[in-house]
């Protein structure tokens, strides 16, 4: 993929084109040879989101890749599973990875993505984690977009890393230094505003570029706020800017 292009811009760009009752009671399978260029991390955003377009799963072959992850992590026995050669598929979709530029959801669903090259729209809050996107990977990222800048005097940021051992990590590699240095309001582990359950609930009329799975009316906060979903990298580039932007040096 290009530069700042990620897992969070192939399944915005698959939701956009099958919907979001695209797979409504089927299984997303992902596979092909661009999968050895798609770290675990970028997998499991394509994963979790399948369910926004309706799947009752989104899966990936077992490669080498996948073995090595599930090494370090699995509890208990285990053994990977493969599909059938001849299995048959409802429908098959081919995307280039190299294709893909940065996307955004516009509200107020998944479905409604467009490349960010053609959006601009203010912000009020820029909202950096949950389980879609708060890995470490997703916070190297950030963190090497925001480092030496500031997050914009009209933008809460708020980064929070998805587990405890993600925080730690972050931590022990001054990630969240570089955040709190740049501004960002940095959280430990939880949900936060994900579901508008806490920390940066949007009031009414507000505006959040968020890394998190749906922007549903009223999803996270007011039910006239807005939210607009997006990779760390534009969610990053965005609270620096005050707008929806890409980051520099991203290909359009």
């Amino acid at each position: 993929m290009r530069k700042y292009v990620s897992g969070k811009d192939l399944i915005i760009k698959l939701i956009t084109d099958i919907g979001v009752d695209g797979a409504n009671y089927k299984t997303l399978e992902f596979g092909g040879k661009g999968l050895a260029n798609l770290p675990v991390s970028d997998r499991l955003t394509v994963a979790n989101m399948a369910i926004e377009a309706g799947g009752k799963a989104g899966i990936f072959p077992a490669d080498s890749e996948t073995l090595h992850f599930v090494r370090k992590f699995a509890k208990g026995k285990w053994e990977k599973v493969d599909p059938d050669a001849e299995a048959s598929y409802i429908d098959v979709r081919e995307y280039s990875l190299e294709d893909l530029v940065p996307m955004v959801a516009m509200p107020h669903l998944p479905e409604n993505g467009r490349p960010v090259s053609e959006v601009d729209v203010e912000i009020d809050q820029a909202f950096l984690g949950s389980c879609t996107n708060g890995r470490i990977e997703d916070l190297r990222i950030a963190a090497e977009i925001i480092k030496g800048k500031k997050v914009a005097p009209s933008v809460r940021m708020i980064v929070v890393p998805a587990s405890s051992l993600i925080f730690r990590q972050a931590d022990e590699e001054g990630l969240l230094a570089i955040f709190a240095k740049a501004g960002a309001f940095v959280s430990g582990p939880t949900c936060a505003a994900c579901l508008g359950g806490h920390m940066g609930v949007l009031a009414k009329g507000e505006r959040c570029v968020s890394t998190t799975n749906r922007n549903f009316v009223g999803r996270m906060g007011h039910k006239d706020s807005e939210v607009y979903l997006a990779s760390p990298a534009v969610v990053t580039a965005s609270a620096i800017e005050g707008r929806i932007v890409a980051p520099k040096g991203a290909s359009a």
